[in-house]
């Protein structure tokens, strides 16, 4: 299921880089020539200006006996190296007056944009395929004391279309491998972003698994224990007094499994909130050691507890006081002999509680797990470790309250558990 979903978020991630690379290369395509050719445009439109200028100092015009006279005037030759470009000059009856064409003339294909310019009385500027090259062609209009005249201006531009050819071709280049190392990212990215998802997935699978497991077997000693009751028809209250027992034992481990489930519930849908208040920290683990005080008699266990007064914290006061019986009643019930040493302290701005046993210890490939729902590394030890929630349930309240819950731990030697506030 993962790998269809890797696949294909990739794929629409492939798409919408294709698309992204496309209007970028297209942009800076379109962009660069916008700016090319208008500049070409205006050095155009300055050297059919500077033509114009130069045509009316080649010759005088005067009238003699109501005769129009032109004489005109020996000139140094027009530096045409401004711009590498030719022109033709027209005067009002589209007579040429001055030229400067090339081995390739085409000005009998141009004519019409001179006429079109004198009609329209406006300057002309496109660009036109004539035989094997296009040509930039920029036709200005005068009209002034001399009379209307076209000044047309043309570049051959085979140098630029060989450029922009290759302009076309390294963006397209660029293009495609830009988009195969993004699209080679996006697959190894969109990998990494489903690792926690998938993870989870995995996880929840499990939790189900496991939570149905843990409630089917109290489930399972009830309705055998009742089974038997109600064989016995005969028997009495007092008589079927184990069985009863039994099966009300098991109603309290589930009441147990299904608080715990309910408050890990409201964690992952973040609907567990914070009640805030000041209170001693230190009230709160002694009056837990003493309660687990009777446990600890029971099993032979000595409980030492080094607990500095008067330790202030602000958190939520149950959420706490739950997380020190969590972590002390493990102690005390994975502990066969020996001691369980309580210790609550302030190291410099820190208030550190400090829970280490003699127990059973924890294997070190085990470490990174126990705090996993349902993990329990000792799975031999089913029923008396509990549901295998406790833990889980103390390092989210530990994350809750941006605290650092950590554990140590060696096989046999015992485990330590350290709550950094």
């Amino acid at each position: 299921m993962f790998r269809k979903l890797h696949l294909k978020l990739t794929a629409y991630m492939g798409i919408i880089l294709i698309l992204f690379m496309f209007f970028v290369s297209a942009g800076i395509y379109k962009f660069t020539k916008i700016v090319f050719d208008d500049g070409n445009k205006e050095l155009m439109r300055a050297e059919a200006q500077r033509i114009y200028n130069y045509k009316n100092t080649t010759y005088a015009e005067y009238f003699f006996n109501g005769t129009l006279f032109r004489k005109f005037i020996q000139k140094e030759p027009m530096d045409t190296k401004r711009l590498d470009a030719c022109f033709i000059v027209y005067d009002s009856k589209l007579r040429p007056v001055i030229s400067d064409e090339d081995e390739i003339t085409i000005g009998d294909d141009i004519k019409s944009l001179a006429q079109k310019s004198l009609e329209e009385k406006q300057d002309i500027y496109t660009t036109k395929k004539i035989g094997r090259f296009n040509y930039r062609i920029y036709t200005k209009y005068f009209n002034d004391f001399t009379g209307q005249s076209v000044v047309q201006v043309y570049q051959n531009t085979v140098n630029e279309d060989i450029l922009w050819s290759f302009l076309r071709t390294v963006l397209i280049m660029i293009g495609i491998s830009g988009t195969l190392i993004l699209l080679l990212l996006s697959y190894i990215l969109t990998g990494k972003a489903l690792t926690p998802i998938r993870e989870t997935w995995k996880r929840q699978r499990e939790f189900v698994a496991d939570a149905s497991h843990e409630l089917r077997t109290p489930l399972t000693v009830i309705q055998t224990n009742l089974d038997v009751v109600l064989s016995d028809e005969d028997g009495t209250v007092d008589e079927n007094e184990i069985w009863i027992d039994n099966a009300y034992s098991e109603t309290r481990v589930m009441a147990k499994l299904i608080d715990q489930l309910l408050i890990l519930a409201k964690a992952d849908n973040n609907e567990e909130k914070l009640d805030i208040s000041e209170f001693s920290f230190s009230e709160v683990v002694e009056n837990v050691c003493q309660t687990m005080e009777v446990i600890a008699v029971k099993k032979n266990i000595e409980l030492i507890t080094n607990i500095e007064d008067n330790i202030i914290i602000k958190a939520d006061y149950d959420k706490i006081r739950r997380l020190a019986v969590i972590l002390i009643d493990n102690a005390v019930k994975y502990t066969e002999k020996g001691k369980v040493t309580v210790s609550l302290k302030t190291d410099k701005n820190k208030k550190i509680l400090i829970v280490e046993d003699t127990g059973i210890g924890i294997n070190e490939k085990d470490l990174d797990r126990i705090f996993d729902r349902f993990y329990r590394a000792d799975k031999a030890r089913h029923r008396e470790g509990g549901t295998g929630l406790g833990l889980s349930i103390a390092k989210w309240i530990a994350d809750k309250h941006k605290y650092s819950l950590t554990a140590e731990s060696t096989v046999n030697e015992g485990s330590k558990f350290t709550l950094k506030i």
